[in-house]
């Protein structure tokens, strides 16, 4: 049976918007879903995420499903490209990723500063992720539309573009995301 991991973004905790929905709505499927607090979620740092994140997948060999918001689907490309081989993972489905950010205070861009510049083996990622699924919204206040096209053709992601749903999150009052649940559903098909 395939695990399934969400992964939260910056400055939230597990029980935020539409995550628990998820959750419930998985395990209503079947599936065993595990969501971990984040540390440090005010100021997150990718080797405490990334080191986080390994530990609660651990080394099963089970497969694994990962869902992201924001900085956690960063979190989850810098998981998958530290594991050791190819097979493991069943794919992913982001929401909000960027690899670049827009609107941020300066306190804002020193901690994201890091998540922006330290490089990314795309082609090992690639290797290990073999389907990637990313929702992006037209008015995301943070993460630009060329995010879009990034991660097209940085990780060969298939994309939706959805109207006015900001960085949806808490700000937009999302509390349930059909749209992403049955694009996982379908993935762990």
């Amino acid at each position: 049976m395939t695990r399934v991991f969400i992964v939260h973004g910056w400055g939230d905790k597990p029980g935020d918007h539409w995550m628990p929905w998820l959750k419930g709505q998985l395990e209503l499927n079947g599936f065993t879903v595990a969501a971990p607090a984040m540390p440090y979620t005010e100021a997150p740092v990718i080797g405490a995420w990334t080191s986080h994140l390994n530990r609660e997948v651990g080394k099963t060999g089970e497969a694994a499903y990962y869902v992201g918001h924001s900085i956690g689907c960063q979190t989850i490309i810098r998981h998958v490209e530290q594991l050791p081989a190819a097979g493991t993972v069943r794919g992913a489905t982001f929401v909000a990723p960027w690899f670049t950010l827009t609107n941020l205070t300066a306190e804002e861009q020193t901690i994201a500063q890091p998540w922006i510049d330290t490089s990314i083996d795309f082609a090992r990622v690639r290797g290990r992720l073999p389907e990637l699924t990313a929702f992006f919204s037209d008015d995301d206040p943070y993460v630009s539309l060329d995010n879009q096209s990034l991660f097209e053709q940085r990780l060969g992601a298939k994309t939706h573009l959805l109207n006015g749903l900001k960085h949806m999150g808490v700000e937009s009052g999302m509390t349930t995301f059909p749209e992403l649940l049955a694009t996982t559903l379908k993935a762990l098909g």
